[in-house]
């Protein structure tokens, strides 16, 4: 259970990076919010497939053996806290006089699904759009997971694509010189 918590909370953080990053510009881009929120989506993606990627040879080294299914697990464990969050607060009736509530109530359910939030308003912020939005980090977590159980570098095949050259490998930390 401790290596699923751990590795849920590799995703939470990566995934409240960007959602800091989109409270820290937020004003900026309050025009094009949903153009915006497509930019942090991408880095969002980049996050939490490279903190997966390298969480995976830390599993093998720490337990073993890994499952490729484990980055679903802990992309389910990560998202599960804010669809509870989500799901009070769209239960919430609080009715305080000067204070459009509605409004507030709808605002605060947009802003736990913030770097995702163009795929919520392509849906008209629908319950299907919330749940393609949290599924859209599940199956980040399981690509960027499955991605070091295979070894697959995508920086490696990015840089072969483009036609550039290939990283010198590391040398070994554990060499003996006599």
């Amino acid at each position: 259970m401790k290596k699923y918590l751990s590795g849920s909370w590799a995703v939470i953080k990566s995934y409240l990076i960007s959602m800091v990053i989109f409270y820290i510009f937020f004003l900026g881009f309050y025009k094009r919010l949903s153009l915006f929120s497509v930019f942090v989506f991408i880095i969002m993606i980049a996050f939490i497939y490279a903190e997966l990627h390298y969480l995976t040879g830390v599993d093998k080294r720490r337990y073993g053996s890994v499952k490729y299914y484990d980055g679903a697990i802990y992309g389910i464990l990560a998202v599960v806290p804010f669809v509870i969050i989500q799901i009070i607060i769209s239960f919430l009736d609080l009715s305080i006089e000067g204070i459009n509530f509605m409004v507030l109530k709808a605002n605060l359910i947009k802003g736990l699904a913030a770097p995702m939030l163009f795929i919520s308003k392509s849906m008209h912020y629908s319950v299907v759009g919330y749940i393609i939005a949290w599924f859209t980090v599940i199956l980040i977590s399981f690509l960027g997971y499955y991605a070091g159980f295979k070894k697959f570098d995508i920086t490696e095949y990015i840089r072969k694509l483009l036609g550039l050259q290939p990283r010198k490998p590391k040398p070994k930390k554990n060499r003996r010189f006599f």
